[in-house]
């Protein structure tokens, strides 16, 4: 494996990250991996940057021998030639460039946190006030590191402070006493590197990496991961229905004028009561509220990625309208799934989006996840398929939109099948579903493009 390490100082420190790197060489290079590393120091088998000059930061960080270096594109592109993952250990501009070069390149990529939050305000020379290294993690967080699936702390109490400063990443940790074997620690590693190159192709692959802007997720979550379906007092319960509604309201008619939506196949739930999920094919940013227009009157919980419910203002929309979190920390995933389960039992409805991210205005279906239909045979509930449907745009509308407009199709519940147990009744709900929903597409879809058909992915079908 190709590994390269992006630091600003790789020698000269005798703590904190240039430390961390020097160990990641040696493991990794014993095991038997090419390690480059891009860096401002004059040690040989180099990919050299120059130093860069910051008023007042560059001079305090000189008193812990840290230097910082200035992003080289044409340096970068070189080290990155042939490599299997980029390892960044600080979040600086020669790391931000360095990111940006290796998403362009399809490259995956690891973030190191290498310090404790209170080191990096050290390093900007405000070490006089440590009340301001929780504010440093979260600003951090704002700034770099939420473009990482996979972190890797070098400090035990980083890696405990992270996850409340609104670090939904996967953490892992390995510690500078973890390198005294140092055959165990290059196994490690070679586990973190790998689980962080297969998630980073599979976003490349369905093209859903984050964009690069700054992250505004960084408010305490608006809802309780712990029990997102927690029963609330009446006056709540009172006033989120009521947001709901509204909601919906404006949304039908934003939906009607604005994206041309139509609902069909609603005699399709006539006489339907009790629990269900329903699921849909996730191709705008909009789409829930196509969903909950095509569903009025009834109420419908939408679950959302994490990072919504720690958005300033929107967090509080986010809970009023009564959406719930899917939580990214792998040890939170247990309770999520038994609480929506007994939510299903209960009669209420949960929607999902089984192929995991969006993909704005695809004409096909990715291929499923199975988690919602894990739920769906667990709780005993039905699937029911709701597929959103592209159509060419008409009349005076094509003076202001020259985008597709939509239709929703809600398609007849799916419902698990008794004869079969375990897995295979969770694989067959899943292709069932992946089956109606893949014929409705066929039939219905317009392609933007000006064709009549396309091909839809046989993955999961």
């Amino acid at each position: 494996m190709v590994i390269v390490l992006v630091i600003d100082t790789f020698e000269g420190a005798a703590k904190g990250a240039p430390l961390a790197a020097q160990n990641l060489r040696g493991a990794l290079t014993e095991a038997g991996h090419e390690v480059r590393v891009v860096s401002c120091d004059h040690t040989d088998n180099m990919f050299r940057v120059k130093k860069r000059w910051i008023p007042y930061m560059s001079f305090m960080a000189k008193f812990q021998r840290i230097s910082y270096g200035k992003p080289d594109e044409a340096v970068l592109r070189s080290a990155f030639d042939g490599a299997d993952l980029v390892h960044l250990m600080l979040p600086f501009a020669l790391e931000k460039r360095a990111a940006a070069v290796a998403r362009s390149l399809k490259i995956p990529v690891i973030a190191s946190f290498a310090e404790t939050g209170y080191s990096y305000v050290q390093l900007a020379g405000l070490g006089w006030c440590p009340g301001l290294s929780g504010i440093a993690c979260r600003l951090l967080q704002f700034n770099f590191y939420f473009k990482f699936e996979h972190i890797l702390c070098h400090s035990r109490k980083a890696y405990k402070k992270l996850p409340p400063r609104a670090y939904v990443q996967k953490l892992d940790l390995i510690e500078e006493s973890d390198f005294e074997n140092v055959s165990a620690a290059a196994a490690r590693l070679e586990n973190i590197y790998a689980r962080a190159i297969a998630d980073d192709n599979v976003k490349y692959a369905d093209n859903s990496h984050p964009a690069f802007r700054k992250n505004w997720a960084v408010m305490p979550s608006s809802i309780d991961i712990t029990n997102p379906f927690k029963k609330q007092r009446l006056f709540f319960r009172i006033w989120y229905a009521w947001c709901y509604y509204s909601a919906v309201a404006i949304s039908a008619v934003c939906s009607f004028i604005g994206f041309g939506l139509r609902a069909r196949g609603r005699q399709n739930l006539a006489g339907f009561k009790g629990g269900a999920i329903t699921v849909s094919n996730h191709i705008h940013n909009v789409d829930g509220t196509f969903i909950a227009v095509s569903l009025a009157p009834v109420r419908i919980v939408f679950t959302s990625i994490e990072g919504n419910f720690r958005l300033p203002l929107v967090r509080w929309i986010n809970k009023w309208v009564g959406g719930v979190p899917i939580p990214t920390a792998t040890h939170a995933l247990r309770g999520f799934f038994d609480h929506t389960v007994n939510h299903l039992k209960d009669g209420k409805k949960v929607h999902f989006y089984p192929e995991g991210s969006l993909s704005q205005y695809c004409t096909g279906l990715r291929p499923f996840k199975k988690g919602a239909f894990h739920m769906a045979v667990n709780a005993g509930v039905p699937v029911i398929p709701i597929v959103l449907v592209q159509r060419p745009c008409t009349g005076l509308r094509r003076i202001f939109r020259r985008r597709p407009l939509f239709s929703a199709v809600i398609c007849p519940p799916v419902y698990p099948d008794a004869a079969l147990s375990g897995t295979r009744q969770v694989d067959d709900m899943r292709d069932r579903t992946y089956s109606v929903m893949s014929r409705t597409l066929e039939k219905d879809q317009y392609n933007p493009q000006g064709e009549t058909s396309f091909e839809v992915s046989n993955a999961g079908a």
